[in-house]
């Protein structure tokens, strides 16, 4: 008998041993979670973050890339989040954007501030706002401040234009299709496009 209390004391040592952390697990359970921890970034958004060459591939209208050159910096729009862009923003302090017309790279410039989904427009920084020109005329057909907004600046015009198929996209080592419309796209920079990045 006396083997079985010290089995049975051993058995409850054991037991006891296996709950002496559950207090604190059912506390950390009620603990609510940071932001950082509830909101996982995508593989994209991280290689934008921690890649040396990444940059956005976007379209737009002529007139709105010939306001781009013209001028120091220029609020541009897209009905998209580009949540990866902005991961990459925020982290690099700006993002090389290419520019497409037709298919083909005629501009490029920098991505320096983001906005997503804002409210209204008091969660707009006042530089977005005070760079949409007078001639832009996006917000008479979408919102003023639509799902992504974007300020842009040293923007230039390609000597060269490119077909876009010559980028190659940020994960999996494949090509911009020729026919691909779409953006934002996550691209790899070209040599020498962005030499100040």
């Amino acid at each position: 008998m006396v083997g079985e209390t010290g089995e049975q004391s051993e058995e409850s040592e054991s037991v006891d041993e296996m709950f002496q952390h559950l207090p604190e697990a059912k506390q950390r359970e009620q603990t609510p979670r940071t932001t950082a921890s509830r909101s996982r970034l995508s593989k994209k958004a991280r290689l934008m973050q921690q890649r040396s060459d990444p940059a956005v591939l976007a379209s737009n209208h002529e007139a709105r890339l010939e306001e781009l050159v013209e001028l120091e910096k220029v609020t541009h729009r897209a009905g998209k989040p580009w949540t990866s862009a902005k991961a990459g923003v925020e982290s690099q302090g700006r993002i090389p954007v290419y520019y497409r017309l037709d298919g083909m790279m005629t501009h490029k410039g920098y991505i320096i501030d983001m906005v997503i989904d804002p409210e209204d427009g008091s969660d707009v920084p006042q530089e977005i706002k005070d760079n949409i020109t007078d001639e832009d005329t996006y917000s008479d057909f979408n919102d003023k401040y639509d799902t992504t907004t974007f300020l842009v600046t040293d923007g230039e015009r390609f000597d060269e234009p490119f077909p876009q198929s010559e980028l190659e996209l940020l994960e999996g080592g494949e090509y911009v299709a020729e026919d691909y419309s779409y953006q934002p796209a996550y691209v790899r920079q070209r040599d020498g496009d962005f030499p100040d990045f």
